[in-house]
């Protein structure tokens, strides 16, 4: 199926829209003349090359490109209101009926259920695993082909119905059951919204909005545990439910609108789009936008897809940093966290549900503050080498683990750090992927697959809940110091390496092939 629009006529990339827009550039950015004086360059080439001279002009707090017009301007406001809005709400559900099942764990499952010595927790999170596993892949590659606005609210809906039905659960294997549906249709929401991001912004606007957009989870795993407490505090024995039977029906109930706003309010991509709060410029304009980066949707869902996803180092060199990124467990780290409170005995429920909440605090800033720098410098190697560092300093102190109460304590809250590290990897994928949709769709699904896969063994042998904290038969917090190392390396210096290394190659293979058929 072809990915061009058949709603959205746009001028070829020489057209008079490129040369005005180029126009104005110039006239914004005076260096820009004197990089293109006497290259007879064209406008995409042109478009390149100012956003090479605008890099050094960006302040470190810079929203738009310099040289964007007011009209611009307001149409980058639309998008961020309607993009962000709803990918953040439905990010903050996800990650809020993500992390119910730990909350409502440590406030009276494991007891009312009789859970714990059977490593339930663990096994909860493996059938998630297993559904997120299967279904991310195929979840992006639908999305290339069924209009966002309706695949997403979709998904949503579906989960949101499989949370309620964990309201009633009084067995293991009944959660096991509803979790795997959960992972199944919740693995359309990190790839989906992300590659849908990659449809509509710049290069150089993807890492804060990519940062924006997780941290809407982060806050949803925050939320999860100031919910659990106050519905503990005041919904505990309504209607003969314990509260963490209540968590999951308000899960179900703040989906609801979310769904409905999504079906009104979100745009598909740049060449599907009938969003009404855009004008025919602007629908135009949205497209130029990406096209003037050289990252017109190009491509078709045909057996062609196959070569082009596992023939490009994006899927090899991306879904090992994705992996290894599971591995460090830093995903779990409010459950372990949680979990490691109720062994001291000395917190309250209320306590143990909140006291977590402070290493979304810490994701919250590291997130925000990564995206600027990335977008900044241009780079996200020297970005992933220092949050790596932090990393590996709270591991360490982890696996040595006899050290004072509050130490730990401070190590626990600092892994927070590791949030940054999807966003960053996010926007990675959506620049180096160009415009081949299914590429970019299927490889942020397949990176959240494998991530999901190798995280089952891992989470299941080296942090099994019936080991919680200190995880020292299994020596958990050593194996994944070692994952936060390799991660580190191969994030700072392996993925840029390889990125030149086959980008090169790249360009070798086809100036051959060029010079073969002249």
């Amino acid at each position: 199926m072809s990915t061009k629009s058949e709603n959205v006529e746009v001028a070829p990339a020489t057209s008079e829209n490129d040369a005005t827009s180029l126009s104005a550039r110039q006239a914004a950015d005076p260096a820009l003349p004197a990089v293109l004086a006497g290259t007879g360059a064209d406008a995409t080439t042109a478009a390149v090359a100012t956003a090479a001279v605008s890099q050094e002009k960006r302040g470190w707090f810079h929203w738009h490109e310099p040289g964007t017009s007011k009209e611009e301007k307001f149409l980058i406001f639309k998008l961020d209101w309607f993009i962000l809005s709803y990918s953040c709400l439905c990010f903050f559900i996800k990650q809020l009926d993500g992390n119910n099942v730990s909350n409502a764990y440590v406030s009276g499952m494991s007891e009312d259920l009789g859970f714990g010595k059977g490593n339930e927790l663990s096994w909860m999170n493996t059938y998630f695993n297993c559904g997120v596993l299967i279904g991310g892949p195929i979840a992006n590659l639908i999305i290339t082909v069924v209009r966002p606005r309706y695949w997403l609210p979709f998904c949503l809906s579906v989960w949101s119905i499989f949370v309620l039905g964990m309201y009633k659960c009084t067995t293991a294997h009944q959660y096991y059951a509803l979790r795997f549906c959960c992972g199944l249709f919740e693995s359309a929401a990190w790839p989906g919204i992300t590659y849908t991001l990659g449809c509509w912004y710049r290069k150089s606007e993807l890492a804060r909005r990519s940062s924006l957009f997780v941290i809407s989870g982060v806050l949803g795993q925050m939320f999860s545990g100031y919910l659990q407490s106050a519905l503990y505090s005041g919904m505990d024995g309504r209607g003969g439910l314990r509260a963490w039977r209540w968590l999951f029906i308000f899960d179900f109930i703040l989906a609801i609108p979310v769904v409905i706003y999504g079906l009104i309010f979100f745009p598909d991509t740049p060449e599907q789009t009938k969003a009404f709060y855009l004008n025919d410029w602007e629908r135009k304009r949205v497209v130029e936008r990406i096209r003037e980066e050289g990252r017109a949707p190009v491509g078709k869902m045909d057996l062609s897809v196959i070569k082009r996803i596992f023939g490009s180092w994006q899927v090899y060199g991306f879904t090992l940093g994705y992996a290894l990124w599971s591995l460090t467990a830093g995903s779990y780290i409010m459950q372990y966290f949680a979990l490691y409170l109720k062994s001291t005995k000395k917190f309250s429920v209320v306590q143990i549900n909140n006291i977590p909440t402070a290493i979304g605090a810490v994701n919250f800033f590291v997130m925000i503050s990564t995206g600027f720098i990335a977008d900044k410098i241009g780079r996200r190697g020297p970005v992933c080498l220092g949050v790596g560092s932090v990393l590996i300093f709270c591991y360490i102190i982890l696996t040595i683990w006899s050290v004072p109460h509050g130490l730990r304590m401070v190590a626990y809250i600092l892994v927070g750090f590791y949030g940054c590290f999807t966003p960053l990897l996010a926007g990675w994928v959506n620049e180096s992927c160009g415009g081949d949709q299914q590429k970019r769709g299927f490889i942020l699904g397949f990176m959240v697959s494998v991530g999901g896969a190798v995280i089952i063994p891992f989470q299941q042998y080296q942090f099994p809940s019936s080991q919680a904290p200190k995880y020292s038969k299994t020596h958990g917090w050593g194996s994944a110091l070692a994952m936060v190392i390799a991660l580190t390396l191969w994030m700072s210096f392996g993925l840029p390496a390889f990125q030149k290394w086959a980008q090169k190659r790249e360009q070798t293979i086809k100036a051959d092939e060029e010079h073969t058929k002249a």
